[in-house]
């Protein structure tokens, strides 16, 4: 005698590839809208899928705003199944104004105590602030003493870096 029976094996696939990100980064801002970031690839092995797909939250190359972006990377196999890993792109304005002061002013004292003197403005550029803020050491239309006075110019961007010109009032 003898019996057989039959039965059904099914070979899945539950396992997620295991997926590497790229080192976080750091990069100037070059505009008000931030800075084109370009990372390396990420990495991802699977048992079953040669090659899974990776996809990110935001591409390489692409424009990232100033601050921190978190990007995710997603790792997903023949079957379906996907992993995570994430890495920060950091958008960041190290870079102060260029500012420009207008030339030397020579005036006449109109009292002992010197002349009110009123002199051109200065001017400041910068790449990630559009008009970044100017002060002087003494403001113009002010009374200057007999001799010379060194006015310093500040152009101060919106996050914090300043540079600095000199001219004098005599």
């Amino acid at each position: 005698n003898t019996a057989s029976c039959t039965f059904t094996v099914t070979v899945q696939d539950t396992t997620a590839p295991a997926v590497t990100c790229p080192a976080s980064l750091v990069v100037e801002a070059t505009s008000a809208a931030g800075a084109i970031a370009t990372y390396s690839s990420a990495a991802a092995t699977d048992a079953v899928t040669a090659s899974p797909t990776i996809g990110y939250s935001q591409l390489s190359g692409s424009v990232f705003a100033l601050g921190n972006t978190t990007v995710t990377v997603t790792a997903t196999d023949t079957a379906g199944n996907a992993s995570n890993c994430s890495f920060t792109v950091t958008v960041q304005d190290t870079i102060a104004p260029v500012a420009s002061c207008p030339a030397n002013v020579t005036a006449e004292a109109t009292s002992a105590a010197g002349a009110v003197v009123t002199f051109p403005a200065a001017t400041a550029t910068d790449a990630v602030t559009a008009s970044p803020v100017i002060g002087y050491s003494q403001a113009s239309g002010t009374t200057f003493p007999l001799g010379t006075t060194t006015v310093t110019a500040s152009a101060t961007d919106a996050y914090g870096n300043t540079a600095t010109g000199r001219f004098t009032v005599t």
